[in-house]
């Protein structure tokens, strides 16, 4: 895509997570980002994803270094960094009554769905691989500051197709509008130019479930999504931090700080 050009990453940056986490609340943005203010507690859910993104990570690396997968080993590697993670300060928030110990469970059965349903790729080409890209705004041609910057968690061939992998662990089956306007998507579409975006649901459900969507984005879509990140860039500068009070403000980590 000619608004995006892979380049050596630059200190000066703004990664994919952060445009929608600005998207979802500036003010915690401005705090986490710009302050730099230690979190008050970490969010059960990111911790139980980033255990499940290690554990899928082991799995792929396994196919990419020519080797099967062994589900223990894929297990073992969700433990272990989960038991990591638990260790780490600030405590994990967790919901009352819950413990650490019913969280890993809760876990060990994403994984374990996830191994039962997956489908292998034909070939791995990389995990966990990170990118730098220069953006050129759509609308004045500007070329920025900052480089957009994130990481892909797969990158596959499938059927003959190149595929972006990318692993997501959730309450619920994501929503038909979720799917064809999910930011994120549109952006690896547009980094990597692949053939279509394998978003990899694991669903925290009574009986959980991977749920695979293989999504594409017009190229109308893909400049729509550069946009937004140069619309984003440009209102940090402008220092535009407002408070987002909604669904996210249950496991933000500076809630106390808000809410006094």
């Amino acid at each position: 895509m000619e608004f995006l050009k892979s380049a050596p990453r630059t200190d000066l940056h703004v990664s994919v997570s952060q445009v929608k986490g600005y998207l979802a609340c500036a003010h915690r943005y401005y705090l986490r980002h710009v302050l730099g203010t230690e979190a008050e507690h970490r969010s059960a859910n990111l911790v139980l994803g980033s255990a499940v993104h290690e554990a899928l990570a082991s799995y792929y690396n396994s196919i990419r270094n020519g080797r099967v997968p062994v589900a223990e080993g894929v297990l073992q590697a969700f433990s272990d960094a989960f038991d990591e993670e638990a260790e780490k300060e600030p405590a994990i928030l967790l919901d009352d009554g819950q413990t650490a110990g019913d969280l890993k469970d809760e876990g060990i059965r994403l994984v374990e769905a996830f191994l039962r349903d997956v489908k292998p790729p034909d070939r791995v080409f990389s995990v966990e691989s990170a990118f730098g890209m220069d953006v050129t705004n759509p609308v004045t041609g500007e070329i920025l500051e900052e480089q957009l910057v994130g990481y892909l968690d797969a990158v596959v061939e499938d059927a003959g197709k190149l595929v972006v992998l990318e692993h997501k662990t959730a309450a619920r089956a994501w929503s038909a509008d979720q799917l064809e306007h999910d930011l994120q998507v549109s952006l690896y579409a547009a980094v990597t130019g692949a053939d279509l975006v394998r978003l990899q649901v694991l669903t925290k459900t009574r009986v959980a479930r991977l749920l695979v969507h293989d999504l594409t984005r017009t190229e109308k879509a893909q400049v729509e999504a550069v946009s937004v990140v140069c619309q984003v860039l440009k209102a940090i500068r402008a220092g535009a931090f407002w408070h987002s009070r909604g669904w996210q403000c249950k496991e933000c980590e500076f809630r106390a700080r808000c809410a006094g």
